[in-house]
This record gives structure tokens, sequence and C-alpha cells, in this order.
């Protein structure tokens, strides 16, 4: 089944039926205004092929550090003999307190050629959060996992969900992308031990409930639209093409219950480090998972 497509949709209808739904949707006219010539890896290698960026496998390890320039013309417009892509680029604006390779003067070079999505709030937000109610625009604030994926044709992101129980946002700019999406509901069936299926090549000595398994979704996100990953929701998303896309993630305080009892069933998660990265203007660094839920409880639930 493909997923649902919308337009004109009101920020209120798209919390209420798919943030607090928890459902999946694609956005097809949210990226109309947005300049996407400036985002074809022609004009990004021409304007930041000296800059260094992290190349990740299909499994979130990190491979290696080279130059934008360097990846491009290793991995795009490959011939069939050379084969697929094996490897892509994440390159993420700061999520944590470490010296790295990170892309926020490159966002901030970019901003003037995209902007929030009109149906995505920028308030009422857990993470970020909105410390005294300021909207948090996306150009102009960070946010958990924001980033450019850069990525040559073949390439994949293998199954996964995202941490901490927060949503994904994904709007491609270049190429086409298949995705395959489970429904939380599915989680016996495709993790196993803290490991996810292979829906490529699975291993059904492992997963035994996956071969009578079917994706809730499986579709093609085109250039132009923006795709809503929803909270605990599991997706592997493959290139179809040499490909660029803009991701980010997001708490509404509508899941606040959602994640707090994460947070409790799993204190010790280390995705928790850029939670706290992001309430370090609110929370002491030191701050343990117990009182983390205890802070966000008394700050947002009278609200709810």
């Amino acid at each position: 089944m493909e997923v649902t497509r919308v337009k004109n949709i009101s920020e209120e209808i798209f919390i209420e039926k798919y943030i607090k739904g928890n459902q999946p949707v694609i956005v097809t006219d949210g990226m109309e205004k947005w300049d996407l010539e400036r985002f074809t890896p022609e004009n990004l290698k021409k304007e930041f092929g000296d800059e260094k960026v992290q190349v990740y496998n299909d499994l979130f390890d990190l491979q290696t550090i080279q130059s934008l320039e360097q990846y491009i013309d290793a991995n795009f417009s490959r011939s069939e003999s050379e084969g697929p892509a094996k490897q892509y680029i994440r390159w993420y604006t700061k999520l944590k307190e470490v010296e790295f390779y990170w892309s926020d003067s490159v966002f901030e070079s970019l901003k003037k050629s995209w902007n929030q999505p009109y149906f995505i709030p920028s308030t009422s937000l857990v993470i970020p959060s909105n410390k005294e109610a300021v909207e948090r625009n996306i150009n102009e604030y960070s946010y958990p996992y924001k980033g450019l994926f850069i990525s040559g044709r073949g390439s994949r992101t293998r199954l996964h969900k995202d941490p901490f129980m927060s949503n994904a946002v994904l709007c491609q700019f270049y190429g086409k992308k298949e995705i395959y999406l489970y429904s939380p509901n599915k989680e016996k069936d495709v993790m196993v031990n803290n490991e996810f299926v292979d829906v490529k090549n699975p291993d059904h000595a492992k997963f035994p409930n996956f071969k009578n398994l079917t994706p809730d979704y499986k579709d093609v996100l085109s250039p132009g639209e923006i795709i809503f990953f929803p909270s605990g929701w599991f997706h592997d998303v493959t290139c179809m093409s040499d490909s660029v896309s803009i991701t980010w993630n997001f708490v509404h305080e509508v899941q606040l219950d959602r994640v707090c009892k994460h947070i409790e069933k799993n204190p010790e998660d280390d995705q928790l480090e850029i939670m706290r990265f992001f309430l370090r203007n609110e929370v002491p660094e030191d701050i343990n998972s117990k009182e983390l839920v205890e802070y966000l409880q008394n700050k947002f639930m009278a609200k709810i």
C-alpha cells in the first residue's frame, strides 16, 4: 500500500491526524517555493566540494571522513559495471558538545533556498524545547539529527526506528527513494535483541515471523515531496537514483507520554545524550533519566 499523499493541509490537522494519530504521510506541496536547483549534486559540489563530510554504511556506522567532492566523484553517475554505491553522506549539524565535521555553516549558506514547511509545527515542541514558547524555525534553530543526506544510487539506510520516540521529516530535493514502512505494533516481528531484520535479505531463523509479514507501506519518494515518519515507525530507505535530501527530528508535546515511557523503559539509551544536548539550557548536563522524565512531565503535562 502506498503512503497517503496530501496537499494544502493545515498545521492543526497535521498535528491531530498524523503526529497525535501517529500515521505516516507524504505532503506534495511543502517544497513548492524552495530553490531545488540549489541542491543539485553539481551545485553542492561547486559550492561545498572542499568541505569534509561524514560517510556512513547502511547501519549508521561511520566509515570515513572525506571531501564532498571526493564522495560525489566516486559515487554519483556510476555505470552499471561499477555497481551501486554502498555508502552515503549523513552530514549533521551539531548535536553534541564535541568538535566534529558538522554542517552548520553549510545550512547557514543554504537557508534562503528553503524554509520551515508550512504544515510542520514550530511551537509546542518538547525537543527541541520551546523555552518561553519561542518559535523554532528550522532555518534559525538547531534540531536533533538535522542534516543533509547525499547518496549515490543504491545506497541504503536499513530498517530502523528513530531515537527516543521522535518523529523524522525527510525532504526530497533530488532523485528518488524507495521506502518500506512497518508500524510499531510489528516490533516483535522486525526486532530481536535490539537487532533489526534486513527486509531485503531476512534471516528467517532469527526472525521467524518475518516470512509472513508485509510492509504496511511501500512507496517511492520523488523530488518536491516531504515524508513524515511518525514516532516508533520502522523504515528502510534505498536510493533508486543519486539523491539529495534534508532531514531532522522533533518531538511534539502531544507525544510526551510516549517519550517519557521510552526513557523510563530505556534509561541507558545512549541517544538520550542527544536529547540532553537540546535541553542543555534548561537542565543540568548530568541529569539522570528519572530526573529527565520528571522535568519533562512537570513542564509539559499540565498543558496537554
